[in-house]
C-alpha cells in the first residue's frame, strides 16, 4: 500500500499535461486545432477520467499519507510542500473529475464549436488541474 501513495503525484499531472500539449498545438497550428474540436474534447475527457479513476483506485485501496514534494521532484529541502492524501481528498478529487467530465460532455453536445472552443477546453483542463493540485496540497481533515 505504501507504493500506491506515490501514484498520487500523477493525479494533477494527467490533466495538466494534456492542457500543455493541446495549448502548444493550439499556438503552433491554430487553424487546424480549432477545427479538431471533438478530438480535443475527447483527449481532455480521457485525461480527466484517468485522473478520476486513479483517485478512485486510491480510495478503494484506502491509501492515505503525506509525501514531501522535495523527495519526488528532487528540489531543495527548503521547499516544504507536501501532498496530503486521505479519504476526503480522494472523494473531492473524484467529485471534481466527474463534474469536469460532465461539463465537457455537456459542452460537446450543446455548445457551438467556434474559434474559442479549444481555448475553452484548455482553460477547463487547466482549472481542473489547479483544483486537483490545490486539493492535494491543502491538509484537509474530517
Amino acid at each position: 500500500m505504501e507504493d500506491y501513495i506515490n501514484l498520487s503525484i500523477f493525479l494533477p499531472i494527467f490533466p495538466l499535461g494534456m492542457t500543455i500539449f493541446i495549448f502548444i498545438l493550439l499556438r503552433s497550428f491554430n487553424r487546424t486545432i480549432n477545427r479538431l474540436t471533438k478530438p480535443v474534447s475527447i483527449l481532455f475527457l480521457v485525461s480527466i477520467l484517468i485522473s478520476t479513476l486513479l483517485s478512485l483506485f486510491l480510495y478503494i485501496n484506502h491509501v492515505s499519507g503525506n509525501i514531501p514534494l522535495s523527495s519526488i521532484l528532487s528540489i531543495s529541502k527548503s521547499f516544504n510542500l507536501e501532498i496530503h492524501l486521505n479519504e476526503l481528498t480522494e472523494k473531492i478529487i473524484i467529485i471534481l473529475g466527474l463534474s469536469s467530465s460532465t461539463i465537457i460532455l455537456y459542452s460537446v453536445s450543446k455548445l457551438r464549436r467556434q474559434n474559442g472552443y479549444v481555448l475553452y477546453m484548455v482553460s477547463l483542463g487547466f482549472i481542473t488541474s489547479l483544483l486537483i493540485s490545490g486539493t492535494l496540497l491543502i491538509n484537509i481533515h474530517i
